[in-house]
């Protein structure tokens, strides 16, 4: 009888003894106790039953391998312990065996060594770590789900150059007074003379407020097994309340109107041709020097029609970077690194952070430049323009309730699904319609290889 049966046989027995226990009328507590114990006994020989099988099962395919070999096995075939041909303490030699073959051509010396090759083949089979038909389940994978990778998303950075503000309670849009028409002074002609007048005249901002919610169902035997624990809710709320924070920002730079459910973006703003400022850049082949050109000329027309100072300057990061690469008719950069805080030789920009993802980069025209990863590069006729913003940016203002968020087991209960959401309400006000400068045109075409 095999180890593996006579294993099976005392499980069986402690199986048996633990039911008649149970079956009683009365079941006291020591013999609850006692079951229960049992229950440990009969989990151990489970393990060392699966072990056992494991072993004659190898056993099982090594004689099943030694028989298709030709290899001989002693008594009924089960293989125990049989001495190598070449044993450390064989009689016979390898060496004087080699020696033999090749040089006498002894059969009995090439008996030995062939009969030497099929044990070696057979003894020192080879396993890999291919699961389920090899050795791969002995090797578990390890995953470092503390340490996991996140999604890669671009920064917040333009949501953050306009002015936060908090939204308001019990409200669906936000209105701004706007005066479009000032009132007038002039010097008097005479004494007693007329004097000048003009009356005012206002228009009014209006922010309506949008909606951002996005939700992620989920097991709830992912949440209740799950080494994570916590860690899951973060993992999973984190990632939303990422996408939220990129949506808000992609819409505050974007292209939107306002209208639909959107927020009206500064680049619609910026190239509004009515009551914007917008500059055109136009260029077959675009060349850094227009560019500067360009924004220096979109720099002047928020100072001349906002009269106040440009704040800054945002593009997207493959912009700057092809800008940082440029050089003019001389083989000069035109936007040269600074080492110690010191300022740059015959420079049109500055570059302070070199190699930023995100946020402040440097300067042009000694206006701060920002790179925005969420700057479109579909912009235009051609689909195909990456613009640049020029402005006051605190000039909008940012109107956020805060993300919240909620878990909802009975969305879809019947099957055992959970959701997890965030959502959240905005607002965008742009309190002067000249503030900001999109420049935009043939010239602004999104450089390749950026």
């Amino acid at each position: 009888m095999s180890l593996a049966s006579k294993l099976k046989e005392q499980r069986d027995a402690i199986v048996a003894e633990v039911e008649s226990t149970l079956a009683a009328e009365e079941v006291t507590a020591e013999a609850l106790d006692a079951a229960s114990a049992k229950q440990d006994e009969i989990s151990a020989l489970d393990e060392r039953i699966a072990t056992a099988e494991k072993v004659e099962a190898r056993t099982a395919a090594i004689a099943e391998a030694r028989k298709e070999s030709g290899v001989p096995t002693f008594g009924n075939g089960v293989v125990t312990r049989e001495a190598m041909t070449y044993d450390r303490d064989g009689k016979n030699s390898f060496v004087r065996d080699l020696i033999g073959a090749q040089l006498r051509n002894d059969s009995s010396s090439w008996e030995r060594l062939n009969r030497h090759s099929r044990e070696v083949a057979i003894e020192t089979r080879d396993v890999s770590r291919t699961d389920s038909t090899s050795a791969g389940d002995l090797v578990p994978p390890l995953y470092l789900i503390n340490d996991y990778a996140e999604f890669a998303r671009a920064a917040r950075v333009t949501a953050d150059l306009v002015t936060g503000m908090a939204m308001p309670a019990g409200t669906d849009s936000i209105n701004v007074p706007q005066i479009t028409t000032g009132t007038l002074a002039a010097f008097q002609s005479a004494d007693n003379a007329a004097t000048t007048t003009r009356d005012l005249v206002t228009n009014t901002v209006v922010a309506p407020v949008r909606t951002i919610s996005g939700y992620e169902n989920v097991s709830i035997q992912l949440v209740e097994q799950s080494p994570l624990a916590g860690g899951l809710d973060k993992l999973v709320f984190g990632d939303l309340m990422s996408d939220y924070a990129l949506q808000l920002n992609t819409a505050v730079l974007g292209t939107g109107d306002g209208t639909s459910g959107t927020l009206k973006g500064l680049v619609t703003l910026g190239a509004d041709t009515t009551n914007g400022i917008p500059t055109t850049w136009t260029e077959t082949t675009p060349s850094a020097v227009n560019g500067a050109i360009a924004i220096a000329k979109a720099i002047s027309k928020v100072v001349t029609n906002r009269y106040k100072a440009a704040e800054a300057i945002i593009m997207s990061p493959s912009t700057w970077y092809w800008f940082a690469s440029q050089v003019d008719g001389s083989n000069r950069p035109l936007v040269v690194p600074t080492a110690g805080g010191s300022n740059a030789f015959n420079a049109n920009g500055i570059i302070t952070n070199a190699g930023a993802s995100a946020g402040l980069v440097g300067t042009i025209q000694g206006v701060p430049v920002y790179v925005d990863a969420t700057m479109t590069k579909t912009y235009g006729a051609g689909t195909n323009q990456s613009p640049i913003l020029v402005g006051k940016f605190s000039d909008s203002y940012l109107f956020e309730s805060g993300v919240k968020t909620r878990v909802l087991p009975d969305v879809l209960s019947s099957n055992l699904t959970v959701r997890f959401q965030v959502y959240g309400y905005s607002a965008l006000a742009h309190r002067f319609n000249k503030s900001v400068s999109t420049i935009s045109g043939t010239g602004a075409i999104a450089p390749t290889g950026y």
